[in-house]
């Protein structure tokens, strides 16, 4: 741990964000942690474990909406309190749960993260805000609806990621739309990848706009899932929302360069892997539905190759150097 978190008394805060991350998988914990320097780890799990606590809350299918509303404000408000400075203990009494404690001890270690590493409390207030208005969207009409919601969740989540690359990426415009750009091409990305299992729960996150441009409607979607077959509208429609993928991730490209040499790592695997789940997802003919066991396997070699290659890269920029070589230095204040 950073001799900043010890001295904040904090340790067993952020050793909770770190067994919260591992319990979320290792692909999830390992990639954004192992490529940045040790010392900027724990700020890392603590970004992450409070942004998917917050949205298991208000998202969590086996709790009763209005239970998840009342439970996600009540943490809203506690979290915002921390990072206002106004109450150390914004809670007020022992926690009801586990769950509940743990939640405390990540709001705890995120809200330090903040103070240390300069992060305003308007972008957690707009998260928040915005997690909570667009949790049970259905469907977006417009691009500028699903643009909305992205500025308003995962904007705000890698900036929070962009800031732990340095000060010239934290405070350059151009590294932070750079940033921003990869959120986007990471969650239209997703968008794609999860079209099958977002309409099964009864959600479109395609903008309708684009539907209506290529001749589809909602139920042509849900008729192509069941029958699993690529229709030519469609493969159109998908073919469209990869060029909007790639045009984020050109955007993104040159993300790496703004961060400090030990950091750079992060921000060039986090754009490489985006790209390559696009390819796995609409493969070469733009078919959701075409088999391609043989690919995920050669995606899954490649990736594992990229990931231990930008391991390397960052283990020789932080220990073959002489400035890596020096003992680590705090973080910043």
């Amino acid at each position: 741990m950073t001799s900043a978190i010890d001295r904040a008394g904090l340790r067993d805060d952020y050793i909770a964000c770190k067994d919260f991350m591992r319990r979320c998988g290792p692909v999830v914990y390992l990639m954004p942690r192992m490529l940045l320097p040790p010392d900027r780890r724990p700020y890392c799990d603590a970004v992450q474990a409070f942004t998917i606590h917050a949205d298991r809350l208000i998202d969590d299918p086996h709790v009763p909406a209005a239970d998840r509303v009342t439970r996600y404000q009540d943490y809203s408000r506690a979290v915002l309190t921390l990072l206002e400075g106004a109450d150390p203990d914004p809670w007020g009494s022992a926690p009801a749960s586990r769950e509940e404690a743990v939640g405390r001890q990540l709001a705890r270690a995120f809200a330090h993260f903040t103070r240390v590493w300069e992060v305003p409390c308007d972008s957690v207030r707009t998260l928040l805000e915005n997690m909570a208005g667009d949790a049970h969207a259905s469907e977006y009409p417009a691009f500028t609806d699903l643009e909305r919601y992205v500025r308003g969740t995962g904007v705000p989540y890698i900036l929070w990621l962009n800031a732990l690359l340095g000060r010239a990426a934290h405070n350059g415009e151009e590294a932070r739309e750079r940033a921003a750009a990869a959120i986007f091409a990471l969650q239209l990305t997703d968008n794609l990848s999860d079209l099958e299992e977002d309409l099964t729960a009864g959600r479109l996150c395609l903008p309708l706009e684009d539907l209506k441009a290529f001749g589809l409607k909602r139920g042509d979607l849900e008729r192509a899932v069941r029958e699993r077959r690529t229709t030519e509208p469609v493969r159109e429609l998908v073919r469209f929302e990869a060029e909007r993928v790639r045009r984020y991730v050109e955007e993104a490209e040159d993300w790496w360069r703004a961060a400090d040499p030990v950091a750079r790592e992060l921000p060039r695997q986090y754009v490489r892997l985006t790209l390559h789940t696009l390819r796995k997802t609409v493969g070469s003919r733009y078919d959701l539905f075409a088999p391609r066991r043989p690919a995920r396997l050669a995606w899954a070699s490649r990736m594992g190759a990229g990931f231990a290659l930008g391991c390397t890269r960052a283990s020789v920029r932080r220990f073959g150097t002489p400035q890596g070589r020096r003992r680590p230095q705090p973080a910043p204040r």
